[in-house]
């Protein structure tokens, strides 16, 4: 198999407090992934950009049944791309922006990800 990927924009508005509590489900996004390194997929790279300003994702990631939690993921504006290899079970992703602190009302810096899946 071939490699292939996906991408798109992070939806405007908070979704996640700066300490990782739920403002609104609706400013979240969620990535229904096919199992890395299972059939005829290989590594599943999941990486996110940004432009303007520095910016800060919530991720959770579900993996065997359960969710990771929300982890913050801090995306520079001057710096590269941010990514990571998802685990050989996960199955889904949820994305969010998150407050940087109380004052933060940038919640439509503009912010992408891509989803990238290597052949086997």
């Amino acid at each position: 198999m071939s490699n292939s990927f996906q991408l798109d924009q992070i939806p405007h508005g908070f979704a996640f407090t700066e300490s990782g509590a739920l403002i609104h489900y609706k400013h979240t996004i969620i990535l229904t992934v096919p199992p890395p390194n299972a059939g005829p997929w290989g590594d599943v790279w999941l990486s996110f950009g940004c432009a303007f300003a520095d910016t800060k994702l919530g991720v959770s990631i579900y993996v065997n049944g359960s969710w990771s939690g929300v982890t913050p993921r801090n995306i520079p504006d001057g710096g590269n791309r941010l990514g990571e290899k998802l685990a050989p079970a996960t199955q889904k992703v949820l994305i969010g922006r998150m407050k940087m602190g109380p004052a933060d009302s940038a919640d439509d810096v503009p912010v992408s990800w891509l989803l990238e899946y290597l052949g086997t």
